[in-house]
């Protein structure tokens, strides 16, 4: 007899969750959709596969990386370039803290944000300062250069 409040449901969550992600690391083609819904939540994808690019770089970080390994590999990418006031090129375009208007990944709108650093490749790190339309959980994310502008002030 399992009671009302057994451990049966989470047990069975928690083996096909294992389950899935053996599948995807064994042959991610094939099982890339593989996704996981816990009652009361959205769906969230295994690897935090949204967040990653073609290339597998992680581009993206949510509050639901904090301290799994996809978001130290997003926090973790640096430069050995030389960036901010005394760089040339688009690595001395903006310097850290600086207060840009980034236009977000894959979409034409623009928005408010704080620069964290320079990863290299002509990509940053921003971290978003505005209100985010309901649908985007991203605080952060890599933005190109050529997305980003100062952001004017007016007094």
């Amino acid at each position: 007899f399992l009671g009302r409040h057994s451990r049966a449901p989470t047990l069975r969550w928690g083996l096909a969750v294992a389950i899935a992600l053996a599948l995807r690391a064994v042959c991610p083609t094939l099982f890339g959709w593989a996704t996981w819904r816990v009652p009361g939540t959205r769906r969230v994808s295994l690897l935090m596969r949204a967040a990653e690019s073609s290339e597998g770089e992680v581009r993206r970080y949510t509050r639901e990386m904090r301290g799994t390994p996809e978001g130290g590999k997003f926090w973790g990418r640096k430069t050995d370039e030389k960036w901010g006031e005394f760089a040339e090129g688009d690595a001395g375009k903006f310097d850290k803290d600086d207060l840009i208007e980034a236009k977000f990944p894959g979409t034409d709108d623009w928005y408010s944000a704080q620069v964290m650093r320079y990863v290299g490749k002509g990509d940053w790190i921003v971290m978003w300062m505005d209100d985010m339309p309901e649908e985007c959980e991203d605080q952060a994310s890599m933005v190109p250069t050529a997305d980003m502008r100062v952001l004017k002030l007016e007094y």
